[in-house]
């Protein structure tokens, strides 16, 4: 997202935050990639610091903040949440989800992850996926816009909108591929307006 962002409208315009001390060399690593971008970059650890950050930033048009990884299991899922909606400036959320994870397990994600009320999802492993039902599915259920999908690691290439058509185009193909019929999930899709949930 930087990258896009940075060969759209110059990299001037932005600004990063690390709030993720959990992952050994996490900050290292975004403060290496600012370096590449030529943006600036903080590493934050509490909501006060988050604070002076975004104020620091104030006059950016976009600044992106990079949290750990985290699963709904993670016992400490609710203090490191805490970081993002406890500050003083208002932050939009966007949640991470993968298309080959279950179903029943990327609904458990949104729920235990509504702590930040997310905007939108992001979904990523999409050229690893065998169905895209259940991701789509569930993001619809919980009416979350896509706002971005992902089908590779090269930056920025494999990192585009999320667009209703293709989404819906590519879940048939994967369907067909798999030799089965699209089911109720694509059916859901297909009439249950996927056009309101994604960029079109």
């Amino acid at each position: 997202m930087a990258a896009r962002f940075c060969l759209r409208h110059g990299n001037r315009h932005l600004a990063l935050i690390s709030a993720d001390s959990y992952r050994i060399g996490a900050q290292e690593q975004l403060q290496n990639y600012g370096r590449i971008l030529d943006v600036p970059v903080r590493s934050v650890t509490s909501p006060e610091e988050l604070n002076n950050a975004l104020h620091a930033f104030a006059e950016k048009r976009l600044v992106l903040i990079d949290t750990a990884g985290m699963g709904q299991r993670d016992l400490k899922l609710t203090e490191r949440l805490a970081l993002l909606h406890k500050g003083n400036h208002p932050v939009n959320s966007l949640l991470t989800l993968s298309a080959t994870t279950q179903r029943s397990a990327l609904s458990h994600a949104i729920q235990a992850f509504n702590i930040v009320k997310p905007i939108g999802v992001i979904l990523t492993k999409m050229d690893e996926a065998a169905s895209l039902g259940g991701v789509l599915s569930a993001a619809l259920e919980a009416k979350l816009p896509l706002a971005f999908v992902t089908d590779g690691q090269r930056v920025p290439e494999d990192i585009q909108n999320a667009h209703a058509d293709r989404l819906m185009k590519q879940a048939v193909e994967l369907s067909e591929l798999m030799g089965s019929s699209p089911d109720e999930e694509y059916l859901a899709m297909a009439f249950g307006g996927m056009n309101d949930y994604a960029h079109v």
